[in-house]
């Protein structure tokens, strides 16, 4: 997982990194021990959360499509990555400079 390795800097900026899986909970599990992830990773089977955020099944596999969210304090999104595909991400750079924005208001 790509945030880990700048967590500090991020929970720095006055931020928490979630992530949430819809995949089965021991798979989500498995991840999270393997990449030692700090941060927590919110069960979501039913996929409410992802349809919510207009990221179930984009690409008609039934799926939470790979995406990344900065809300604000009111849980607003200030801004969005959607993934064209499983390895679009974007960077920390992009991310933290996001987050650094979001705090110069």
């Amino acid at each position: 997982m790509q945030l880990q390795g700048d967590d500090e800097e991020i929970t720095g900026l006055q931020t928490d990194i979630i992530a949430i899986s819809t995949v089965d909970l021991s798979q989500a599990s498995y991840v999270a021990e393997s990449l030692r992830l700090d941060f927590p990773i919110l069960y979501d089977p039913a996929a409410d959360v992802v349809r919510e955020y207009g990221v179930c099944n984009l690409w008609e596999d039934g799926m939470a499509t790979p995406s990344t969210f900065v809300l604000d304090r009111t849980g607003k999104i200030r801004w969005q990555h959607i993934g064209k595909t499983v390895y679009d991400r974007p960077s920390n750079e992009e991310i933290i400079g996001q987050l650094r924005n979001l705090q110069k208001g």
